[in-house]
């Protein structure tokens, strides 16, 4: 019984998890938006949210919708300007960077919407009392 239970001590040691470095999630806000990268990221990402009647009206899903459109828009503006300086691109890499682009803006919409500035209640109210 002795040699099972030396067993299973040295297997359970060997599935524990290390105690190294916790990992660090990084954020497009974690960015100082210096880099002509970053820079076309953030452009692209307001001018979305434009588009879409304003960053305020979009929900925590759509935005993080935005934010990868903008981050692929970018790599993809990356590797065009690459391609047309006459380096060598990954064609297969290119299209699955545009692919996963276009489904992303088509599931939140490519048309343009009119931001909503219909006064509410309180800003009637306080119209008619001035």
């Amino acid at each position: 019984m002795l040699a099972d239970t030396d067993q299973i001590d040295t297997e359970s040691q060997a599935v524990a998890p290390s105690k190294g470095p916790k990992a660090r999630l990084r954020t497009l806000d974690d960015l100082d938006r210096r880099t002509r990268a970053a820079q076309a990221t953030f452009e692209l990402r307001d001018q979305i949210a434009k588009d879409l009647g304003g960053i305020d009206r979009l929900s925590a899903m759509k935005r993080e919708i935005v934010d990868s459109a903008a981050l692929l828009g970018a790599m993809i503006k990356d590797a065009g300007a690459t391609y047309l300086s006459g380096d060598p691109v990954d064609l297969g890499e290119f299209m699955a960077l545009t692919n996963a682009q276009r489904r992303l803006l088509a599931d939140i919409g490519l048309e343009r919407r009119a931001k909503d500035i219909t006064p509410s209640l309180a800003d009637i109210i306080a119209g008619h009392a001035a």
